[in-house]
Formats: C-alpha cells, sequence, structure tokens
C-alpha cells in the first residue's frame, strides 16, 4: 500500500485535480518506514523528524519522545490493519463471495466490544482462530439448516462464532497452562541432565571425593 507523505510529496490543488493530476503517494509500506500523527497523516520517517523540528518548532528530545510514541501507535494500527486484512480475506475465500456491509457491521461491533452479549472486544486474529477451529462444524450446521444465501449464512456463522468466544477463552487457557506444565517439566529435567553431568565429571575429575558445592558452581555460574 502507499500513501501521501504529508511532507514531502506536493500537495495536489483543486485545480490541479481537473486538470487530472494525482497526488504522490511516495510511502511504500512494504519497504519505507514511516509514522500516522494524531490527525491521520502519514510521513516518512526522517520527514516527521523534519516536520516537528521545521513546522512544529520541537528541540531534539521532544522530537524522539513524539516519534517513539507514533511509531508504537503506528505499529499497533498496521498490526490491526494486517490482522483484519487477513480475516477479511479468509471470510471471502471460506464463502467465495464478497463481504456485505451489514455483516462488516456487525462485525465492527464484535471488534469493539459493542456487539450484543459481548463483554469485551475480540481482536481480528482471534475471531480467525475461532472461525478456522469451527470450520468443519460451521459447514456441517450450514449444511443442515434451511440457510437461504451467502449473507444469511455469514451472519449466522459469526453468531455461532461469537456464541463459542467463552468456551474458545477457557480452551486456550487450559493450553496454556499445559504449556507451561510441559516447559517446567522439560526445565526440571534439563537441570537433572545437567546435575547428573556435573556429578559425573566430578567424579572422574577427583575419584570418589567431591564437593556439592563445586557441583551447584558447574551448574549455576
Amino acid at each position: 500500500m502507499k500513501y501521501k507523505c504529508n511532507f514531502c510529496d506536493p500537495t495536489v490543488t483543486k485545480k490541479m485535480k481537473e486538470e487530472g493530476i494525482k497526488p504522490t503517494k511516495s510511502i511504500d509500506t512494504e519497504k519505507d518506514e514511516f509514522v500516522k500523527d494524531d490527525k491521520g497523516k502519514y510521513y516518512h520517517l526522517n520527514c516527521f523528524k523534519n516536520h516537528l523540528a521545521k513546522r512544529k518548532k520541537l528541540d531534539e528530545s521532544e522530537i524522539e519522545k513524539l516519534l517513539f510514541e507514533r511509531l508504537e501507535i503506528t505499529k499497533l494500527e498496521n498490526q490491526e490493519n494486517e490482522e483484519k486484512d487477513n480475516f477479511l480475506q479468509w471470510i471471502m475465500d471460506y464463502y467465495d463471495g464478497s463481504l456485505p456491509a451489514y455483516f462488516l457491521k456487525k462485525l465492527q461491533s464484535v471488534r469493539d466490544g459493542s456487539h450484543q452479549g459481548l463483554n469485551e472486544p475480540i481482536d481480528y486474529s482471534t475471531l480467525l482462530d475461532i472461525y478456522n477451529h469451527m470450520e468443519k462444524y460451521l459447514r456441517k450446521v450450514a449444511a443442515q439448516k434451511n440457510i437461504r444465501n451467502v449473507t444469511q449464512q455469514m451472519n449466522y456463522d459469526l453468531a455461532v462464532v461469537v456464541g463459542n468466544y467463552g468456551d474458545y477463552k477457557r480452551y486456550k487457557a487450559k493450553q496454556k497452562l499445559e504449556q507451561d506444565k510441559t516447559e517446567v517439566a522439560k526445565k526440571a529435567v534439563n537441570e537433572q541432565s545437567k546435575i547428573k553431568t556435573a556429578l559425573d565429571k566430578k567424579k572422574n575429575n577427583d575419584g570418589d571425593s567431591f564437593s556439592l558445592h563445586d557441583v551447584l558452581d558447574d551448574i549455576l555460574l
């Protein structure tokens, strides 16, 4: 995707637009470092620094502070947009069609947490994960029910996905707990292996005489 840099790209006047001159968009989001300001305007990274110094008259410390803030915000927005694009592409592929306005409206309410029955927002990566987990089930239900068209199926499936969000959270929490237990067990096995190796090393070097403190030093230091 490309954006107009609000500092280095020339402004296209109304007259220029009437003459068919299109605005320059020199920011390539795939290649360039860029930031988005609080007014929704985009800048190359260096252009934003120059903008703050020359137009806003900020000093170097103020520039660095604001630059860091805007970079973090831009990073989060870019991640959100990427996850949204991935999710919507999956939806279009799954239903082999376009995206109805009413579905997008309901989807936005799910994303911002205002959807009826929701107590919190659901991000796009989570929605995509739930759809992937429930794909076979959704196809089975769609085949059993008398669903008239794709739009109706999309809205019905979204309601099913949202309705299973609580179960999904419990499933992920349980999965995380099992992963943590596995990591603890692996760590314990590794520590035992280190102790055995250290003990064998001391016995080989010192015969039957060895110090536990020396063994612990080999492990911990």
